[in-house]
């Protein structure tokens, strides 16, 4: 079996080797903010919840302070919100604290957004996503590796190296093949975006259209002619 490249393990040494220590403290739900950068479907939250109802959370969030009173979501989003859910289910206390890891809050942006990705590929398999939350994983994934390499960032005291769809399928656990088309996928994506948008925002608002069809396609008519018409070419038209 080949040798990885790196893990996630060597992302969280590089705060030893910089005699940085994690504290862990506990953090109410208000103190809380999800990062608007996680592309990770929040699926399973009933599930979650019951086993957090039932056992406590068994593992700490990882978080990262960004103001004097707010910590932004490194890991632990499902979690986050599965107790949100028991709160507002009356299921535990309103003030339930949940127990979370700091990280230094002047660590590099792209070892935090490494991070995000290594926990998340723990908990989930990326062929079984919708289609565009691959697509915007794999682009932000990929910027994330360019930006370590353009910086030097060295995990576990070693550079990152290596071809991008070898690293890609390595971490996400697929084949090199499947790689390499949503690596493509990424970039014919991107080719598509209107001059002046910001590729990062692509994903987004392909999400917000799919929101928009939906309820579209819930609306009641009276099944008039006019109105059956009207209905497909709004859907038409956002498709």
């Amino acid at each position: 079996m080949a040798k990885k490249n790196f893990s996630f393990t060597d992302i969280v040494k590089t705060d030893d080797d910089k005699n940085k220590r994690i504290n862990v403290i506990n953090l109410t739900p208000e103190e809380l903010i999800e990062n608007k950068k996680n592309n990770y479907e929040l699926s399973d939250i009933e599930q979650l919840a019951d086993s957090i109802e039932q056992l406590g959370l068994l593992q700490p969030l990882l978080v990262k302070k960004v103001s004097s009173d707010k910590y932004e979501i490194v890991a632990g989003h499902r979690r986050f919100n599965a107790i949100k859910k028991l709160i507002s289910e009356n299921r535990i206390n309103n003030n339930y604290e949940i127990l979370s890891k700091i990280i230094d809050e002047d660590e590099n942006k792209t070892i935090t957004g490494l991070k995000l990705h290594e926990t998340n590929m723990q908990t989930r398999s990326l062929l079984k996503l919708p289609e565009e939350e691959k697509l915007a994983i794999i682009e932000d994934y990929m910027n994330l590796l360019k930006q370590a390499k353009e910086q030097g960032i060295k995990l576990n005291g070693k550079p990152i190296k290596g071809k991008t769809r070898d690293i890609i399928a390595e971490r996400f656990n697929i084949g090199a093949r499947t790689a390499s088309r949503l690596i493509a996928k990424t970039k014919e994506k991107e080719e598509g975006v209107p001059n002046g948008t910001p590729p990062e925002n692509s994903s987004s608002t392909i999400n917000k259209l799919n929101k928009i069809i939906k309820q579209v396609e819930k609306l009641e008519f009276d099944d008039s002619e006019e109105e059956i018409e009207l209905k497909e070419k709004l859907i038409s038209l956002l498709k």
